[in-house]
């Protein structure tokens, strides 16, 4: 007899079919979950099929009690069912290849359609014409000569990048080759990256209270020295009385420094050791045109030194103070410096030691990223020939000599 399928939502139903059918002889050929419905009704529950043929009826024994063969075809339908219940677990490997997962036949059909509405709307490529390409630029070697050499003075990049773009934007391409004309017009845009203060003009807006400068600074910028220079700049210049006062009593020899260059003035030097000291000072002073407080020299990197200093300047609550820093210094070093000083007040840059090095791009740095003008320009030893009101057209040229 050919086999026979039968279909049931269960095992056990479908073993009760089996049975009816061919008795508990019945041979299992195959046992596996099929669809429930179609492949799109996927909220149909899986049914079970299985394959079945009859089997050689077994001889009856004539003494054998009814209660023994009721037992016997109990048996008979447990095994049947183990034999389902393990078909089920352990499908041949033919039947997984062939059956269907209806949801990841939903899934690959809705993503072929996707892919096919998706390509219908795209609209055909239009074919591109081979592509050249570009020819290089060619920087003109008066802009390579002018790159490098701001570059070895330090100038930060993006100061470089920004003057050449400028540059190459503003300047006719016939005068590339005259490398004076390049560098005149490079130096021309490194200027607007400095700003410059007049004493004279920051004090003409001021109460008459902004007639006390301060001058600050780490160790061995030229505090003291800047103070003479600017004293006697002052005497050359202005006709208005200074006063000396000097807060640096600490550092060996500066008392006698002091004193010596005030001497050399004709101004008596006055010394504070306090803050109360200098607020007494300040007081007897006030018949007095300019006031002129050269403070101790203090470590930017030490926080204790620097609020000290600033309990010092805030007696005077209306200022000038100069921020004394020496060009051969280290840029970490200054940019330290600047970090700890501004929140005091700093007004203005004082550079020093300008001949005292060869590289004066960390000075532009500065001032661009610190937004803080500079007054004045100290260079050499002498001390009445070397202090010079600050100019970006001095600046640049050492940064960009002339060819």
């Amino acid at each position: 007899m050919e086999p026979k399928t039968f279909t049931a939502p269960s095992s056990q139903e479908a073993l009760e079919l089996v049975q009816n059918e061919f008795g508990p002889e019945a041979i299992i050929l195959s046992v596996r979950q099929v669809p429930g419905g179609p492949a799109w009704e996927v909220w149909k529950q899986p049914l079970v099929e299985v394959l079945a043929m009859p089997g050689t009826p077994s001889v009856a024994i004539p003494t054998q009690k009814s209660q023994s063969k009721l037992s016997s075809q109990q048996a008979q339908k447990g095994a049947l069912a183990s034999a389902i219940a393990n078909a089920l677990l352990k499908k041949p490997a033919e039947a997984a290849v062939n059956e269907i997962d209806p949801q990841a036949y939903l899934a690959q059909l809705a993503e072929k359609l996707a892919r096919q509405q998706v390509e219908q709307t795209l609209p055909k490529p239009e074919p591109q014409p081979p592509t050249q390409e570009k020819p290089a630029l060619n920087i003109p070697p008066a802009l390579v000569r002018a790159r490098q050499e701001l570059t070895e003075q330090g100038l930060d990049a993006e100061i470089i990048k920004d003057l050449l773009r400028r540059t190459a934007e503003t300047v006719n391409p016939k005068v590339f080759n005259d490398e004076e004309r390049i560098r005149q017009t490079l130096r021309k845009q490194l200027e607007t990256y400095l700003r410059i203060v007049r004493l004279e003009r920051w004090q003409a807006g001021k109460t008459r209270m902004a007639r006390i400068m301060y001058v600050i600074g780490p160790s061995g910028a030229g505090k003291t020295s800047f103070c003479a220079r600017l004293t006697a700049h002052l005497r050359q210049t202005d006709s208005r009385r200074i006063a000396w006062v000097c807060a640096d009593t600490i550092r060996t020899g500066a008392i006698a420094q002091t004193r010596a260059y005030a001497e050399a003035f004709g101004i008596e030097p006055h010394f504070v050791y306090t803050t109360a000291d200098l607020q007494q000072t300040f007081a007897k002073l006030e018949n007095e045109d300019l006031i002129l407080v050269d403070t101790p020299a203090r470590n930017p990197y030490n926080p204790q030194e620097v609020i000290e200093l600033g309990e010092l300047l805030t007696v005077a609550p209306q200022k000038i103070t100069f921020l004394v820093l020496a060009a051969s210094a280290k840029e970490a070093d200054l940019q330290q410096a600047v970090a700890a000083f501004t929140p005091l007040g700093v007004n203005a840059f004082v550079f020093t030691k300008l001949d005292e090095t060869g590289q004066h791009g960390s000075l532009f740095n500065l001032v661009w990223k610190s937004k803080i003008p500079i007054a004045y320009l100290c260079d050499g030893n002498p001390i009445l020939d070397h202090l010079h009101p600050a100019q970006a057209s001095a600046l640049s040229e050492l940064v960009l000599k002339k060819s």
